[in-house]
């Protein structure tokens, strides 16, 4: 498997299917638990003996051992997995690793804001997963080289961003949240980022007119859910599984393709005039409820 900031993030690129394991050194207590765990020094330092390994899963960190990990051994690592790690309450330190490049981080319960990344030059993959107390993605702009930006949630879709605002004038390429809903609903920030090749976010999350008004006036972006439907199955009332479709958009249906035709065809024009009505038309002019 190549290794990329996708490989990375969903654990294929180290994953041996002879062994049906996986070969990224996870630093973590032996006897780690459900939660994470609670790491020590000692088993943070048998990352001595990998002196050649610039990449790590850890696992059970607290703020002092998270500080301790960043201190001795961040300058030697390029890509890093911060698996359960709850009780950090402070990533600060994040702002002295001008080498790494990728970070990924799953399950915390006390950090509220994002740190200064002016000097993270390298770092052109981050993803945020299930992070409890954070709303606010302010300091991303601070990016120099950030490419990939994925926050939301790997479980559990619960989590609400106060804004996507500040991406404005950032360079990144491609931007997923897999959280619940963002509480300004401004996406006049697609309109200053022209970098931008792909944006996902869940296919309920936003209206049907908003998604055609992004489909209209940023045609180069692809998405998930950047179009009238999704084609997939369904189960019919014996339980048999059918071809069906999901209409894209907030409380819309999913519906059996066979005897729905007509309905089916009605959203997709629908969907089309949306399109025509929005072109050219600024987000703050077409959802002034909204923005």
């Amino acid at each position: 498997m190549k290794f990329s900031f996708d490989s990375f993030v969903n654990g294929s690129f180290d994953y041996d299917p002879k062994t049906e394991k996986h070969t990224c050194l996870w630093l973590r207590e032996e006897q780690m638990d459900i939660g994470g765990g609670k790491i020590s020094v000692a088993d943070i330092d048998k990352l001595k003996d990998y002196p050649e390994t610039d990449m790590v899963k850890i696992s059970g960190l607290r703020q002092d051992t998270f500080e301790y990990f960043i201190q001795t051994y961040g300058n030697q690592l390029k890509a890093i997995s911060f698996f359960k790690n709850k009780l950090v309450e402070d990533w600060s330190l994040l702002a002295t690793l001008p080498n790494v490049e990728y970070l990924d981080f799953f399950a915390n319960q006390r950090i509220q804001s994002l740190w200064d990344m002016s000097a993270n030059h390298s770092l052109t993959g981050l993803c945020i997963n299930d992070f409890s107390r954070l709303t606010s993605i302010e300091g991303i702009e601070t990016a120099p080289a950030l490419k990939d930006f994925r926050i939301g949630n790997a479980i559990w879709s619960t989590m609400t961003l106060d804004s996507l605002m500040p991406l404005a004038n950032c360079k990144i390429e491609k931007l997923m949240f897999s959280g619940k809903s963002i509480a300004d609903n401004d996406f006049s920030f697609l309109a200053d980022m022209p970098d931008l090749k792909q944006f996902d976010f869940p296919t309920n999350m936003l209206s049907t007119e908003q998604v055609a008004w992004i489909v209209a006036n940023f045609p180069q972006l692809e998405g998930y859910a950047l179009k009238a439907k999704l084609d997939t199955k369904l189960f019919d009332s014996s339980m048999n599984n059918v071809p069906g479709v999901l209409i894209v958009g907030k409380r819309k249906p999913s519906l059996a393709i066979e005897g729905n035709e007509k309905r089916i065809e009605k959203y997709l024009r629908t969907f089309e005039e949306l399109k025509q009505k929005y072109k050219d038309v600024p987000y703050k002019t077409a959802f002034p409820e909204k923005g």
